[in-house]
């Protein structure tokens, strides 16, 4: 079980409540809850009151608690993104704490490289993400399709392209054997953070390296559905992929704003106390506190 998940089960027993840890069929899950339980769910969608889904937000600190799901079937993907609401001092002291914490050791949610690599400056990092369930339902073309198009306007620069480092199979086997030779074409299994430090711009179908990428302050382009899409340009068909690059190298994105938003306010950060806000969000889905045997509000001082 996630270390996150086991900290959230400690401090609702501490509060008061009854946790078990069960498997559950997902039919069961969406025909509705036995009487005043709450159903904490990993990574999947059940849309129900409730109910809520568990899942790490793009960096291994930050989880989803959302009513909705994750990634872009949380209800951060319609939510509204202001970011002169978000005062620039306290974004950027919260980006420096993420570089300090992400970028300086070279981490990710993935195993990186060790070796440190070099790829100059201002290139396209694209990152494959091969077949998957949530990928596929994502996507707004195939990643072959993404990868065509890419190719054939680069706005003469290099292309670096990454496998994922735990899902690669057929297609990006095909696709690493489509670009070989290419002209301009580097294909390289580098830490990730590596890739970035120079990158023009970040290209993935809905990859967490988008978010990561704005840590370096690279802006990102999604050839598929996200929630990170306030911060980043989403290409819906091929044709759209010149026009994205360009609106991607041209704007002024306010990326430490948005970190601050996502991660912090909208989801949960590990590193602070976080219980108040785990009750917050069981009231928010119809969740009777006292039913379940929980307090209104964590005790001060309260830490799990």
């Amino acid at each position: 079980m996630p270390v996150f998940y086991g900290r959230v089960t400690a401090g609702l027993r501490s509060l008061g409540a009854t946790v078990d840890l069960v498997h559950r069929d997902i039919y069961a899950l969406q025909a509705g809850p036995q009487g005043a339980d709450i159903d904490l769910v990993h990574a999947t969608a059940v849309g129900r009151a409730q109910a809520l889904t568990l899942g790490t937000a793009y960096l291994d600190r930050f989880h989803y608690m959302d009513p909705d799901g994750i990634f872009f079937e949380s209800t951060l993907a319609r939510a509204r993104f202001r970011p002169e609401q978000i005062p620039q001092p306290q974004a950027q002291q919260f980006l420096a704490q993420l570089r300090d914490q992400y970028v300086t050791p070279r981490r990710s949610r993935h195993v990186q490289p060790e070796a440190v690599e070099t790829f100059g400056q201002g290139h396209i990092a694209l990152f494959l993400q091969d077949l998957s369930d949530p990928v596929e339902r994502a996507r707004n073309m195939t990643a072959p399709e993404m990868v065509e198009a890419v190719l054939a306007h680069r706005d003469g620069r290099d292309l670096v392209v990454k496998p994922h480092p735990r899902n690669s199979g057929p297609e990006s086997e095909a696709i690493l054997r489509r670009l070989q030779g290419v002209p301009g074409v580097r294909i390289s299994h580098a830490n990730l953070h590596d890739i970035l430090a120079g990158a023009a711009v970040s290209v993935s179908i809905s990859s967490s390296v988008g978010l990561e990428g704005m840590l370096h302050g690279v802006p990102a382009v999604f050839f598929g559905a996200t929630d990170l899409h306030h911060a980043a340009v989403t290409v819906q068909r091929a044709a759209d992929w010149p026009a994205a690059l360009q609106t991607a190298l041209g704007t002024d994105w306010p990326h430490a704003q948005f970190l601050l938003w996502f991660l912090r306010r909208r989801n949960l950060d590990a590193r602070r106390p976080f219980m108040d806000r785990v009750l917050e969000r069981i009231t928010h889905v119809g969740g009777d506190l006292a039913a379940l045997g929980l307090p209104s509000q964590p005790p001060e001082g309260f830490r799990v």
